[in-house]
């Protein structure tokens, strides 16, 4: 509980009981499923922030099918270049955009125990919390984050938006981000299938990590497969995405199967220093 702070006052919340309490006398809840939701009205956007549950529980099919293991395989391997995860007694590790928590459980399953998860979604973290009694999920804003200053030593961000402000305060210095972004080619074969015209997807976030004086890029790596998806999976494979949304009716449920390309790109990014 050291890595949570009030989203109020911003002091260090303590367990008591079923609920969080800061020293100024807020106190939080822990849900039924075993969340808590730190997310302040004024920092929602809309009544149900983040991603539906239809889109969740498409993603958690998904994914539990294995499909996207050689991703966390890599995730794991890259971490090890970095740290002696056998020698390491205390590790805090932050998944920041955790959805229903497929990755926080999955990476360093056994490994890291001292996990938390962070998503907007609130259908997503209770899956997450229910599934995993092992870790904390806590509803909260990527761009306003609910953590202690120079508390985490490991922080994924896997395909969500991200404010590199918030994760230059949270990493303790010398702690490593690994940010994950789809490439050009992830998911061509169904961008396809929707736009007259297929254009690559970019990201310029590489170029913003590199341009802030917090971080220093040790590490890029870049990781493909092709799947031959059909029937459910591949329902679920695009209901998890917004390419869900722009399939005409009927036209998903024409396609009996396709090859579909998996791209990625690891940054893996060093908190620099205070002194520097």
């Amino acid at each position: 509980m050291s890595m949570i702070i009030c989203p109020k006052c911003k002091s260090l919340l303590q367990q008591s009981g079923k609920m969080l309490k800061c020293a100024e006398g807020h106190t939080y809840d822990f849900s039924k499923e075993g969340y808590v939701n730190l997310l302040l009205a004024n920092q929602k956007n809309s009544n149900n922030p983040g991603d539906n549950k239809s889109m969740i529980n498409a993603r958690e099919s998904f994914l539990s099918q294995g499909h996207y293991n050689f991703l966390i395989e890599k995730i794991e391997s890259v971490v090890k270049e970095y740290y002696d995860i056998s020698k390491v007694k205390t590790l805090n590790m932050l998944d920041l955009g955790c959805g229903s928590g497929y990755y926080t459980r999955s990476i360093f399953k056994k490994e890291i125990s001292n996990k938390l998860g962070i998503d907007i979604s609130k259908v997503a973290v209770a899956k997450a919390a229910k599934k995993d009694k092992a870790s904390l999920y806590v509803v909260a804003s990527n761009f306003d984050l609910p953590v202690a200053a120079s508390s985490i030593d490991l922080l994924f961000n896997i395909f969500s938006p991200l404010s590199l402000m918030e994760l230059s305060r949270v990493l303790k210095p010398e702690g490593l981000l690994i940010k994950v972004i789809p490439t050009g080619n992830h998911m061509k074969e169904v961008a396809e299938k929707v736009y007259e015209n297929f254009i690559p997807h970019e990201s310029n976030i590489e170029s913003k990590i590199e341009a802030d004086d917090s971080f220093t890029i040790v590490q890029v790596e870049s990781l493909e497969s092709r799947i031959l998806l059909a029937g459910q999976e591949l329902h679920d494979f695009i209901s998890m995405t917004p390419y869900f949304y722009k399939f005409k009716d009927g036209q998903l449920e024409a396609i009996a199967e396709l090859l579909v390309t998996l791209s990625f790109e690891l940054i893996v990014a060093k908190r620099m220093s205070m002194e520097k």
